[in-house]
């Protein structure tokens, strides 16, 4: 799930390859301090409405601007409260430097809300090609200026420069792409009062983006308060890798999954049938991914950051694992905001943000380090989540069983081969040598599952999704 940004384009705070590579732990920690703050207050901007917009019937031109108007105003009152916090806020970390970088990102709250509509309005259109090609762009922009000012020794404040120039290239995207069907810039009093509904559907989403960014961001404020910017460093290298897979492939397959189900909403038979389908794409795309970074987490960090980051490979590979479940949590989202119940979505993000912050605790408590903190994460997923998981399927109208036998089977599917590469960790070799036995085993058996293994059917299933998504 995306917490803040444009619904399906992604512009929330994280750490790009090219300025981890080049910045330090320490420096990567700074950026992970203000992006915490910044991924927290960005969808009050936002404040839901977008996904309102998905999600309702019909919506009219005047709606649509004075939901803009509300968006404008609450990003003015976000960003001036933000500028007297910065150094209160930086005392409290004690990195003075993140005043400033706040300032810099805490743009973006005065820039986003001119887009959120249109964004909204594409999403509703299941425009995915166009919204795709707005994020490549967005994206792009921001790996050019991160790249450029982190080699002119800019330091965390080149992250975040290249989120502000994420955030302003998606919303001109978004403005040009929907110019022709946006023409009301001067609603009336009526039109406030007709956008009330949406308000109510956004204030329960902005709740639960709320929670849900607390259950994957909390740990980090934790984890920098407690072991450090270093530390925090290391973490947030080994949870930008837990959530690429979901945010960059798992996107692929549920981008369709909200409006899909808010047209499916009344159809129980169809919806379980496209709930299951959906579950069983993402399963067969993620969990060979997170086996992979598991099994090569090591050369991933050595090749990709270098040896300074080495610390990281043990954080990454406790976090692949973690990664497991949260394929199978990916739909339900999608699912709740699709059935119109954004408040049952906050309770779930909130109970389990609760959860997560419980064991980080616990676990912090007995043995403060940083791959600790990386179990505390793990271990709440595979004991609580899953529960939780079944626990919501039922009150959506779904079975959740046959999804956890699938992703029961994969794994055993998969087990042999992480079990066969496993074995040469203790081969005596050249580093390239072994890594690429190892990827040939992993490789060639993942290949023998997907073309003439029990892998066949859902592998098949889940190419025909992708040429379904793409002609949408």
């Amino acid at each position: 799930m995306v917490a803040g940004g444009h619904p399906g384009i992604r512009t929330v705070p994280d750490t790009s390859d090219c300025f981890t590579r080049l910045a330090g732990p320490a420096e990567a920690g700074e950026y992970a301090l203000a992006a915490v703050v910044l991924g927290f207050l960005v969808p009050v901007a936002e404040a839901g409405l977008s996904q309102a917009i998905v999600q309702a019937r019909s919506i009219t031109p005047g709606q649509l601007a004075a939901l803009t108007w509300i968006n404008l105003l609450l990003g003015v009152l976000i960003f001036s409260a933000l500028w007297f916090a910065g150094n209160v806020l930086a005392a409290w970390f004690n990195q003075p430097s993140i005043s400033h970088l706040l300032g810099v990102m805490g743009l973006s709250l005065l820039i986003t809300p001119l887009g959120t509509q249109h964004a909204g309005l594409l999403t509703r259109s299941m425009q995915f090609d166009l919204i795709a090609r707005i994020e490549v762009v967005s994206w792009a922009g921001s790996f050019v200026v991160t790249a450029a000012l982190a080699s002119q020794g800019w330091g965390a404040m080149a992250m975040g420069a290249g989120f502000l120039a994420r955030n302003i290239l998606a919303t001109a995207g978004c403005l040009v792409a929907v110019r022709s069907s946006y023409a009301c810039w001067a609603p009336r009093m009526a039109h406030f009062r007709e956008a009330l509904p949406y308000v109510r559907f956004g204030l329960y989403d902005l709740a639960s983006r709320w929670a849900d960014f607390a259950s994957n961001y909390a740990d980090k404020l934790i984890v920098g308060k407690w072991l450090g910017a270093t530390a925090l460093g290391l973490y947030n290298l080994g949870f930008t890798f837990l959530m690429l897979p979901t945010a960059r492939l798992g996107y692929i397959v549920t981008r369709v999954g909200f409006p899909v189900f808010a047209r499916l909403r009344d159809n129980k038979p169809a919806l379980q049938h496209y709930f299951n389908k959906l579950s069983r794409d993402m399963i067969t795309l993620l969990f060979p991914v997170y086996a992979g970074l598991a099994l090569f987490s090591r050369e991933l960090v050595l090749i990709v950051f270098g040896a300074a980051w080495l610390p990281a490979v043990p954080v990454l590979t406790i976090l692949a694992i973690g990664g497991l479940v949260r394929s199978c949590s990916a739909v339900f989202p999608q699912l709740l905001k699709g059935l119109g119940n954004p408040r049952l979505l906050f309770i779930w993000m909130l109970v389990w943000s609760a959860v997560l912050i419980l064991f980080l605790s616990v676990f912090l408590v007995a043995r403060p380090t940083v791959e600790s903190a990386a179990w505390s994460r793990t271990a709440a997923k595979f004991l609580v989540e899953l529960a939780l998981l079944w626990w919501l399927a039922g009150r959506c109208g779904v079975r959740f069983t046959p999804v956890l036998t699938y992703a029961w089977q994969m794994a055993l599917w998969l087990l042999p081969l992480l079990a066969g590469c496993s074995l040469l960790v203790l081969a005596d070799g050249h580093f390239w040598a072994v890594l690429s036995i190892k990827a040939v085993i992993f490789g060639g058996g993942l290949l023998w599952l997907m073309q003439k293994g029990p892998l066949r059917p859902a592998w098949s299933s889940l190419i025909a999704s992708f040429g379904i998504e793409r002609n949408a």
